[in-house]
């Protein structure tokens, strides 16, 4: 498996049929839990600041280049980068392979009308599919509760919608503790599922103007967000130069 090794985090340029084919062999062998993690240049600048946050990607069995931009710098650093793998896209493909296995799926986060919202999308789109939640606003004295509850249910799959870095520290503390098949962070992709935010076009997509898209869509939100890392982004960039290895 392709793997890029920079910015003291993994990556794995791969194209989303190939992320499944190696989901789809790992459950075949019983190679689980299958931890991914999506990677975009704001979680490089946080990974760089936040040790428990380069632990978890690192520790991942795949991490998606989740981003146009990162895909770029990383073709001009002289990497070959298929395409960017979207975590909404990889979200869908996974539902979609749910659906088609009768799976039981748990989605952690959100607020609570959000995420129900999601929730009846979901069924909708993906009948076969058992599907339960809870909301991501819970104190942390309640997450030994909230991992029960999680374990009860039982599910294949575990979708994690909380911000960056408490997803991924979510599921580098917890996978081993849950008999799942395929934790992986969904960030935001939950918002889109219902409706509250719309994704952009597909041609819109390839273009690779999807973080625009966003930001126009929310300046105050992911506009701010976008203006405060992408500067300290470069700078990593242009201070590790290219200073990784592949394999």
């Amino acid at each position: 498996m392709d793997t890029i090794k920079l910015w003291g985090i993994k990556l794995n340029p791969l194209r989303i049929d190939d992320f499944i084919q190696i989901i789809k062999s790992r459950i075949i062998n019983d190679s689980i839990p299958i931890h991914i993690t999506g990677v975009n240049p704001e979680t490089v600048v946080h990974a760089n600041r936040t040790s428990i946050l380069k632990t978890a990607i690192n520790e991942s069995d795949l991490v998606n280049i989740d981003n146009n931009f990162l895909v770029l710098t990383l073709r001009l650093l002289g990497y070959h980068v298929p395409c960017r793998v979207a975590t909404p896209d990889l979200f869908e493909a996974l539902l979609s392979f749910s659906d088609k296995n009768h799976y039981k799926v748990f989605i952690l986060g959100s607020r609570k009308d959000i995420l129900e919202r999601a929730i009846e999308k979901i069924k909708i789109d993906y009948p076969n599919i058992e599907i339960y939640g809870h909301d991501g606003y819970f104190p942390i004295k309640d997450e030994k509760k909230i991992i029960s509850i999680i374990k009860g249910y039982e599910p294949d799959m575990i979708f994690i919608s909380m911000p960056t870095p408490f997803k991924e520290s979510f599921i580098l503390k917890n996978k081993n503790k849950i008999n799942a098949k395929v934790f992986l962070g969904i960030g935001g992709a939950i918002d889109a599922k219902a409706g509250l935010v719309k994704r952009p076009p597909p041609f819109f997509r390839k273009l690779g103007l999807e973080g625009l898209y966003r930001s126009l869509q929310s300046p105050l939100n992911h506009g701010k967000r976008a203006l405060q890392c992408y500067p300290e982004f470069l700078r990593i960039v242009m201070k590790s130069g290219k200073n990784g290895n592949k394999k």
